[in-house]
């Protein structure tokens, strides 16, 4: 097959786990025999770049930017010209690549006109592949102009020129799209999109999955390392409110420090990130909590080998987890909340443990447990890394992609009577 993939971000320049998974897939699918392209957002200086064998075309326009001024002037000034620059792009490369099928990843920031297109020229040959909430959003353009300044200088500058873009922007409703071939992360994000009023046509659940021998050396670690006092705890991801790492200090707060080193993993430089130094500072945590800054993909295994528990404390309606089975591939027992589709997942004293978002009192009861009760602990990581094996790996991801695309294909090139 001939496969060309549109994604909001891409790597080197990804922002989560998500456009990690779509890199993934693209290269996997390659090595088994198709041709994949990739179409993502402009990057300033780095248009046209292979990532690990794959051609990506780094050509969208964005609609929002850092920046109030910047968003303002891409509003009023730049909007309609850089999204005829997108479609005429778009034309150009369907044209140039002659896609068997086009296979629609994340679409957050991205005009809506860009899918709408691609069903107009692909017809049936177009399939998404649902990680996130997208389809339910207002354009980012509209987002941000809701959202409120977090600076006080230019909240109000930022709230009257907001109704002005509000009131442009209600004069252009986003194009319609038919959604005839989708599937989704997990049952959780199909059950939202489907409320949400979206139309999909008959979706299916494709779990993602992740690659269980990268983490088959970590667990070989942790079964080997003596289990001594401080039960060591790793958080990794992004630093910002909505993960909730601050219920894990307010947690560390609530019983004996000594007993617990916790490691948080992800970019020290966010002002959230800041705010938990300074709560760690004037809770005397500094001396239990190592903070590591971002840490490489490939160096996650290793980390992982090094701890005991993985803390997921999202607070937000995680679509699927990918962190919390790296983390049960790993061998770690898992305690987490059960946003989103992470009751998919983790099953309270089946896989893990589990306590209400933002609830630091019940998380910190659920690590007093672990520290208390080591056969639970290996018990829970057992039956977690036996789930991943068996049910969330990362060749049945794409063995079930594969499989829709191909039939989406064949679909396509039998004549109609």
């Amino acid at each position: 097959m001939r496969i060309l993939l549109f994604s909001n971000y891409f790597p080197p320049h990804a922002r989560g786990g998500y456009e990690q998974w779509a890199a993934e897939v693209a290269v996997e699918l390659q090595r088994r025999g198709h041709t994949v392209e990739v179409v993502t957002a402009r990057e300033r200086g780095n248009r046209d770049t292979p990532y690990l064998g794959i051609q990506v075309h780094r050509v969208l326009n964005l609609e929002a930017q850092e920046g109030m001024w910047e968003t303002a002037f891409r509003s009023f000034v730049q909007r309609g010209q850089l999204e005829q620059q997108n479609l005429i792009q778009l034309r150009t490369l369907i044209e140039q690549t002659c896609p068997d099928v086009a296979f629609i990843w994340g679409m957050w920031n991205v005009p809506r006109s860009i899918p709408a297109l691609v069903e107009s020229l692909l017809s049936s040959r177009v399939v998404y592949y649902f990680c996130d909430y997208w389809p339910t959003l207002p354009s980012a353009y509209q987002q941000y102009w809701e959202t409120p300044s977090g600076h006080r200088f230019t909240r109000i500058a930022k709230y009257l020129i907001g109704q002005l873009a509000l009131k442009q922007l209600a004069r252009n409703p986003l194009p319609a799209l038919k959604w005839q071939h989708s599937y989704c992360v997990s049952a959780a994000v199909c059950d939202r999109l489907i409320q949400s009023g979206i139309p999909l046509n008959h979706p299916r659940v494709i779990y993602g999955g992740t690659q269980t021998e990268d983490f088959e050396t970590a667990a070989a670690i942790r079964s080997e390392r003596v289990q001594n006092d401080p039960l060591r705890i790793l958080y990794a991801g992004r630093l910002t409110f909505d993960k909730g790492v601050h219920t894990v200090l307010q947690a560390l707060d609530e019983f004996a420090r000594g007993s617990v080193i916790l490691t948080i993993c992800g970019d020290p430089n966010s002002s959230y990130a800041r705010e938990l130094l300074t709560f760690a500072k004037e809770r005397g945590l500094t001396k239990h909590i190592i903070f590591n800054g971002n840490v490489p993909r490939s160096e996650i295994p290793r980390i992982m080998a090094e701890h005991d528990v993985l803390i997921f404390p999202s607070i937000w309606e995680e679509p699927f987890a990918r962190t919390v089975l790296e983390g049960m591939a790993a061998g770690l027992a898992v305690i987490g909340t059960t946003t989103g589709g992470t009751p998919e997942i983790l099953n309270h004293n089946l896989t893990g443990l589990t306590f209400p978002p933002g609830d630091a009192a019940v998380l910190a009861h659920q690590i007093q447990t672990l520290l208390d009760n080591p056969d639970l602990a290996s018990a829970l990581a057992s039956s977690g890394r036996d789930l991943v094996k068996k049910t969330f790996r990362f060749d049945q991801m794409v063995d079930a992609l594969e499989s829709g695309l191909e039939a989406v294909v064949t679909a396509a090139t039998i004549p109609t009577l």
